[in-house]
Parts: structure tokens; C-alpha cells; sequence
């Protein structure tokens, strides 16, 4: 029996095989299991280490509950992954900044990403992948 292929169904396949390969393979260096919201957030405040990152910003980034929010960079922070540093400027505001340790585990997250982005497109040529690329951006404003 021949079943009819949706776009959106092998998306959402493709997406989950994905975050499945990635999230075993990003596991912490000592073997801890490392979240996905956490490592997302460590992403978020590396990308954006020029500018200053509040609680507000990871809130806002995330669409997640100030409770959420907080209760993570609570954790984060007993974890040695982040520091919440007063500003000056306002007594209120607390920047959230990223530590040595939390920065030496995104490069080994970003390089164990590779690896899979690598096994991801094996096999498939740069024009491919080009249009590919091309195909998504046209499904997404598709969808805006």
C-alpha cells in the first residue's frame, strides 16, 4: 500500500531523528546528561556575549515564565555554569554572564554539533544542500 508523503510529517521526523542524535551526543564531557533548555540558553548568552543579557532577555528569547527562567539560571548557576553580576546602572538588573566552565562545554557542544551536522549531510552535494536551504526558507515564509 502506497502512502501519500506530507511535507509537514517529514519535517517533524526529520526534526525529531535530529534532536534525538544531537541530545545523545551532547551529553557533558564527565558523562552528565545535559538538557536541551540549559544548553540552548549557554548558546543564547555565548551568541550574545558583546551585549548585556538579562533574565528579562532569556524570558523574552525563549518565550518561557520569569519562574522558569529563574529556577534554570538557578540551577545553572549552582552548577558553576553561570554568574548573575549586578549592574551599576540600575540595582534592580543582574547581567547573566557565562563562566570559564560553562565556556569550555559549549565549544565541546558546538564541536560534538558538528560531528552530527557532518553524519547529517554525508552523501549530499553543496548544490543539493544549497537548494535544500533555498526550499526551507521558501516553506518558512510559507508559513509567516
Amino acid at each position: 500500500m502506497h502512502q501519500e508523503q506530507h511535507v509537514g510529517y517529514e519535517i517533524k521526523a526529520l526534526s525529531n531523528l535530529l534532536r534525538r542524535k544531537v541530545l545523545e551526543s551532547t551529553g557533558t564531557p564527565d558523562g552528565d546528561e545535559f538538557t536541551e533548555m540549559p544548553a540552548k540558553i549557554l548558546g543564547f548568552l555565548c551568541q550574545n556575549r558583546d551585549q548585556e543579557v538579562y533574565q528579562k532577555d532569556i524570558e523574552e528569547a525563549f518565550y518561557i515564565r520569569r519562574s522558569t527562567a529563574s529556577r534554570l539560571l538557578k540551577r545553572m548557576e549552582a552548577e558553576g555554569l553561570v554568574i548573575r553580576q549586578a549592574v551599576s546602572h540600575d540595582a534592580r538588573l543582574k547581567r547573566v554572564l557565562t563562566t570559564p566552565k560553562a565556556d569550555a562545554l559549549v565549544q565541546e557542544i558546538m564541536r560534538r554539533i558538528d560531528s552530527v551536522e557532518q553524519s547529517l549531510t554525508r552523501g549530499v552535494s553543496q548544490q543539493e544542500l544549497e537548494q535544500f536551504l533555498a526550499t526551507v526558507e521558501k516553506l518558512k515564509r510559507n508559513l509567516m
